[in-house]
């Protein structure tokens, strides 16, 4: 199901002169949520950031260890097919000063996990999603040390012409990437958010 925030809905679309062509993320969303079997709402947000609405060349995909991440990896690719962009499949360790001040998720059911084994664990799940993605070629990955998921999202969105995330998760396991990120996210983006939440449990597969 497809939604977006009602007082979107009455921005004004670019008018004939503006050297702007038709508007296309918000149709691009509706239509990778409609399509997309695993995602039970993709609600875009912050639609007047776009600073080209008509076009969408690049998406920043937050992947995470929580249960509507293969969904936002589904929707993402759907977007990307209806666009022709480049996807970055982003995942963000604690830094340093996160592991000592302890505001790290846990890895499984290590509470005294180092740097490397978060490591590991990202480069698992940027796998996972990769893998998802099947024969789909226009996608890098990129593994970020920050104190917050959130704060590293928000500083590279300016990069990016949209940016998709999952829904707010709760509980320990998602917390470091989808706790109140999602949120911070969609308050402090400079282009649109894309937020997906999952038809049931589509975790990723990190055996």
């Amino acid at each position: 199901m497809y939604g977006s925030d009602a007082d979107e809905a009455s921005a004004e679309a670019p008018t004939v002169g503006d050297g702007v062509g038709e508007p296309v993320v918000e149709p691009a969303v509706r239509e990778a949520a409609a399509s997309t079997t695993t995602a039970a709402h993709a609600r875009l947000k912050g639609k007047d950031r776009a600073a080209r609405p008509d076009r969408v060349s690049s998406i920043l995909v937050a992947v995470g260890a929580g249960p509507h991440t293969g969904a936002t990896v589904d929707v993402a690719r759907e977007i990307a097919d209806a666009t022709g962009s480049w996807l970055e499949l982003f995942h963000v360790v604690p830094s340093d000063e996160a592991l000592v001040d302890g505001d790290a998720t846990p890895v499984g059911d290590r509470e005294d996990a180092d740097a490397a084994e978060y490591a590991a664990a990202g480069d698992r799940l940027l796998s996972s999603a990769r893998d998802r993605l099947g024969d789909f070629d226009r996608v890098d990955r990129w593994l970020v040390e920050d104190r917050t998921a959130a704060g590293a999202i928000v500083e590279q969105s300016p990069y990016y012409d949209l940016v998709v995330v999952g829904a707010p998760t709760t509980g320990a396991v998602g917390r470091f990437v989808f706790g109140s990120t999602t949120d911070t996210v969609i308050d402090d983006a400079e282009v649109p958010v894309v937020v997906v939440e999952a038809q049931g449990d589509t975790s990723l597969d990190v055996a």
